[in-house]
């Protein structure tokens, strides 16, 4: 729920062009802005002595455009968030069976690391979706070690994250319209999709869909045969909102931050709270839950055993969230999977 986190080792037509992610750090005028402004100029100053992350969020590089948001980014300090969260940029897409575009979040290769190490050719491009209600920034630790040997992305699902859903329906079929046009506009090659935790269940249906597209999957203590989510879905409004103001609580989220993590001491920090729910106070965030809540969510347990790529499955010993068992399921579904 709040950045799946990777317990066993590192992995063996529009033309739309990206742009910086607004700035968290602007706000409104009057005197309330120039309270905001004191508060957030704290973060600014740490961000002076840590160096280089000073420069992207003075460029406007930054996560969402609420206030709330732009404290809480200035509070932390750990440098893997930070790094990455300097690297966040955005791409309009156009999606299909809408009548407007969404702004999709990403972190994507730097230019000097595009190619393979011999400087021969492209290196595998990897595309990587994380959990329910979750952000790329879940990757943070993840991404630096694959770009290394892979043209990494890492993307945030429409209705979560830092894209920009723009008010747009954020259900299964939209999320997953909003990575395969990402695929066609932005990497423009076969991708190896990687999905950790709900975010497996994205990976599995795009794969099944659109083998054209995914030439590999990766699973990362997936989920992908539990169907649906059950009576939630067919609550009325009036109950969806304030279990969903739960859902970013932070009693909630420290609950969940600690669930997933093995080694709570050294990464269950109060910084890894912060980050699980930096996302949760951008202006669609309340209309994103709710559409992919009536929508049912994600049921791709039938689509499984048709998987025909070359499958990983990855699963750590010491999972708290989904059954161990479901990575046993995987290897006897999927007829080319192996299991680490």
């Amino acid at each position: 729920m709040v950045g799946t986190t990777f317990r066993s080792s590192r992995l063996s037509q529009l033309k739309p062009k990206p742009k910086p992610c607004a700035s968290a750090l602007n706000t409104s005028s009057g005197r309330e802005q120039g309270r905001r402004r004191s508060r957030v100029g704290l973060g600014l100053e740490r961000f002076e002595r840590e160096g280089r992350v000073v420069a992207r969020a003075q460029q406007g590089v930054g996560l969402v455009e609420t206030p709330l948001t732009g404290e809480l980014i200035a509070e932390i300090e750990e440098s893997a968030c930070l790094d990455m969260a300097g690297r966040l940029q955005k791409v309009e897409l156009a999606l299909p069976d809408m009548n407007a575009t969404v702004d999709v979040s990403f972190v994507g290769p730097k230019d000097d690391k595009s190619k393979a190490k011999d400087g021969k050719g492209e290196k595998p491009a990897i595309v990587m979706v994380h959990g329910f209600d979750s952000s790329c920034l879940e990757f943070r630790r993840l991404f630096p070690i694959l770009e290394e040997d892979f043209e990494v992305y890492a993307v945030d699902v429409l209705g979560w994250g830092f894209t920009d859903s723009k008010g747009q329906d954020c259900g299964p079929k939209y999320k997953g319209a909003a990575l395969v046009e990402f695929i066609k506009s932005v990497v423009k090659r076969p991708v190896t999709m990687l999905g950790a935790s709900l975010g497996g269940a994205v990976a599995i249906d795009l794969a099944a869909s659109y083998p054209d597209l995914v030439s590999k999957l990766v699973l990362v203590d997936a989920q992908g045969f539990k169907d649906g989510l059950g009576v939630l879905q067919y609550l009325p409004e009036f109950i969806i909102k304030p279990l969903l103001e739960v859902l970013r609580s932070v009693p909630l989220r420290q609950s969940a931050n600690k669930m997933s993590y093995f080694n709570k001491d050294n990464f269950a920090t109060e910084d890894a709270l912060k980050v699980g729910r930096l996302h949760c106070f951008k202006e669609d965030w309340i209309s994103g839950n709710l559409t992919f809540i009536k929508a049912g969510g994600f049921s791709v347990s039938e689509s499984i055993s048709g998987i025909g790529q070359p499958t990983l499955v990855i699963w750590g010993d010491n999972d708290e969230i989904l059954p161990a068992e479901d990575k046993f399921k995987f290897v006897d579904a999927i007829r080319n999977c192996n299991l680490r």
